[in-house]
């Protein structure tokens, strides 16, 4: 059990900063449209081009935290990603 537990814990990190860079892609992309259209809100921008065309599913990084809580019995330890 120890052993997969450090697997979800490797896993959970390397999937936050995934996360944080593709939101930062995300947002780098939001910008350069909303330089074209000013008029428009940042954040119906991203409703538009992001949000509902890639769909809901379910958040993998939270699903993997509570399995390795049902494994151990703690909460997985958050760190900060930067």
């Amino acid at each position: 059990m120890a052993r997969a537990v450090g697997r979800l814990d490797d896993t959970i990190e390397q999937l936050e900063k995934l996360h944080k860079v593709a939101h930062d892609i995300f947002d780098a992309h939001i910008d350069d449209i909303r330089r074209q259209n000013p008029g428009v809100p940042w954040s119906t921008l991203k409703t538009c081009e992001i949000a509902t065309p890639a769909g809901s599913s379910m958040d993998i990084v939270k699903g993997l935290k509570i399995l390795r809580e049902k494994f151990t019995g703690e909460p997985y330890p958050d760190k900060e990603t930067k």
